[in-house]
């Protein structure tokens, strides 16, 4: 089965307006639109590397906070929406718990949300704890929500988080829970966790090969874990990129769900240019 085709896309304060560009995306024919997360960008950052190297952009500074844009997004839209990643270890897990309940049910059910811990440690130390631990942090608030997605009286006791018996409504609209991927780098660490407690995979920082599906499958079933972990793979257009249509293609053949091309900062003529950059290279 053919992937579903979306966008992933920086979207600031000084770029193409959000709505604007996410009507865009919908009349050339794009499945979905997934916004990133940061909340804020340190000045000093003297242990974060950011991962292309070089200076951190100023974009990483102004992004819009995911779940609010999405709404828009949503309300204006019939596109598939989702986060690629959200850093949910920066919020308050019963505060999140809520909102991406929901958000899923006031879109229909149309969320992907995609989490993650980041590269900016400092991002992360100031919102009140260690980066070290910020992977297990990221575990724990996916375990929280979703008690409070699936039961109708939770509580949890974890190592940094305590729930006493609790009742939330809305629940999602999904099923127990919208998609929860975690976007990380590939590597055998990355698919342990799926297995763990996602339920698939975003290719942050990787090109999508078959040996990398092949070890995250191996990975799932070592876990115990029933049916195929859902990945998305981001294509990210840069020179040394293979071309889109060959990226889709393999995506195809390797039973990959969702590839999102990533539609970087601009003005409104250079993102919509991108957007039909995209679609043209997939043909009619």
């Amino acid at each position: 089965m053919a992937p579903r085709i979306g966008i992933f896309a920086d979207l600031t304060d000084r770029t193409m307006p959000l709505v604007d560009f996410a009507r865009a995306v919908e009349e050339r024919g794009f499945s979905g639109l997934f916004l990133n997360e940061h909340t804020h960008l340190p000045v000093d950052m003297p242990t974060s590397h950011f991962p292309p190297g070089g200076e951190v952009p100023e974009r990483y500074a102004r992004f819009w906070d995911p779940y609010i844009a999405l709404s828009f997004v949503a309300a204006t839209t019939s596109l598939e929406i989702g986060t690629a990643v959200s850093l949910i270890g920066e919020h308050d897990p019963i505060q999140l718990a809520h909102a991406v309940a929901s958000l899923d049910v006031l879109s229909g059910g149309r969320l992907v949300l995609g989490v993650g811990w980041g590269w900016n440690r400092e991002e992360f130390a100031n919102h009140g704890r260690s980066p070290t631990v910020r992977a297990r942090v990221v575990e724990e608030w996916v375990g929280l929500m979703r008690e409070l997605w699936t039961k109708d009286v939770a509580a949890y006791a974890g190592e940094f988080v305590k729930l006493a018996p609790s009742r939330m409504w809305p629940k999602p609209a999904q099923h127990r829970s919208p998609p929860v991927l975690l976007g990380a780098p590939a590597a055998e660490r990355t698919f342990r966790r799926i297995a763990r407690w996602a339920d698939g995979w975003i290719t942050m920082g990787a090109v999508l090969t078959a040996a990398d599906v092949a070890a995250l499958r191996e990975a799932w079933d070592a876990g115990g874990r029933d049916g195929s972990p859902r990945i998305t793979a981001i294509y990210n257009p840069l020179p040394d990129a293979p071309p889109f249509a060959d990226a889709v293609a393999l995506a195809g053949d390797l039973g990959v769900e969702r590839v999102l091309y990533h539609v970087f900062d601009g003005d409104r003529d250079r993102m919509v240019r991108r957007l039909d950059r995209a679609a043209t290279a997939l043909g009619p």
